[in-house]
């Protein structure tokens, strides 16, 4: 399932609205815990249907050891089955289907609540405790980034997006009987000249000059070259056009929690160090490093049968390699012409 057929809609209050591609999150503060949620989000760029992919990332967040400080979210996010919805502490969705509307909150349950709704939906609208106290306008959206808000609605295109105003075209008529006499008033005050003369023509104008063509506008921004995507055996994926902090808590990473990267958590290891190794990408070129843990960072070629332990300085992970950190593995799949 996508959100093609689907608009997003945003409302004024507290808190963050985020979108990347078709996964939208409503996060209830603007608190230092709402980074990790959006790395999470946006680690999920390019992904087709995100929504299994986007659960397991947060599910090491919001009950990893820093829970207490991840605010209430909720997001809605396509599976091949329909649309997740996943809800955290006091946040409400309102689910409209068939004229019938129910209320989910996140309060239920002591991790989140979290359903599948069918591709039947007609609307679902994500905010506060008391759900959204203002309307949802038709002028207000997000196709992607974080904006303030203070919830979002996810709506059918073709029962709420307004009619776009239609160009006027002048129906043909057939002229009346008095077609080509002027009226009345206009023949009251037209100069009448003596009889016989004749009016001289109107004077002919100068054609209109044509405004010169336009240079094309410059490019505002570049696309970032994605490499490729680390990958593991659970599907999730991790596109490589940003850098990673991998781990059992990236969080404490200062990139991580400036948003300079993105966080890759690998939990229930205990071989695993909090921080434990670092991904960039520079020129479509992929570097790995250890953070210096006792455990070590490895690599291999595809296959090697032996394991060669990364050090502090990066070094290149190439195309089909993989990475071990721990007992997990995740192997480089590039794209294009590098495949």
């Amino acid at each position: 399932m996508d959100l093609r057929s689907y608009r997003v809609a945003i409302v004024r209050g507290d808190g963050l609205v985020a979108r990347t591609g078709d996964a939208v999150m409503y996060i209830a503060d603007e608190t230092a815990g709402a980074a990790p949620l959006l790395a999470a989000l946006d680690a999920t760029a390019g992904v087709e249907s995100p929504g299994r992919a986007l659960a397991k990332a947060l599910a090491t967040i919001a009950l990893g050891p820093d829970s207490a400080l991840i605010p209430p979210f909720g997001l809605v996010a396509p599976t091949a089955d329909g649309l997740l919805l996943i809800l955290r502490g006091p946040v409400t969705a309102d689910v409209e289907s068939d004229g019938q509307v129910r209320r989910l909150t996140g309060e239920r349950a002591l991790t989140w609540v979290d359903e599948t709704l069918p591709q039947t939906i007609d609307k679902v609208t994500i905010g506060g405790p008391g759900g959204l106290a203002v309307g949802v306008g038709h002028h207000t959206g997000l196709r992607a980034g974080v904006v303030p808000a203070g919830g979002f609605a996810v709506l059918k295109s073709d029962s709420s997006k307004p009619v776009a105003p239609q160009p006027h075209t002048p129906e043909r008529r057939d002229p009346p009987a008095s077609a080509g006499r002027p009226p009345a008033e206009a023949r009251r005050q037209t100069p009448v000249g003596p009889v016989g003369a004749q009016t001289p023509p109107p004077p002919r104008q100068a054609p209109l000059a044509r405004p010169p063509a336009r240079a094309p506008a410059a490019e505002t921004a570049n696309p970032r070259p994605v490499a490729g995507a680390l990958t593991t055996g659970d599907d999730a994926v991790y596109p490589l056009d940003r850098p990673y902090v991998i781990g059992r808590n990236p969080l404490a990473d200062p990139m991580v929690r400036d948003s300079a990267a993105s966080p890759i958590v690998l939990a229930d290891d205990p071989q695993i160090s909090r921080v434990h190794a670092y991904v960039t990408v520079s020129a479509e070129t992929v570097f790995v490093r250890d953070a210096g843990t006792p455990a070590g960072t490895f690599v291999a070629a595809p296959g090697a049968s032996e394991w060669t332990r990364v050090g502090v300085q990066p070094v290149v992970l190439q195309p089909g390699w993989c990475l071990r950190i721990g007992a997990k593995m995740l192997t480089y799949q590039a794209t294009g012409p590098a495949q």
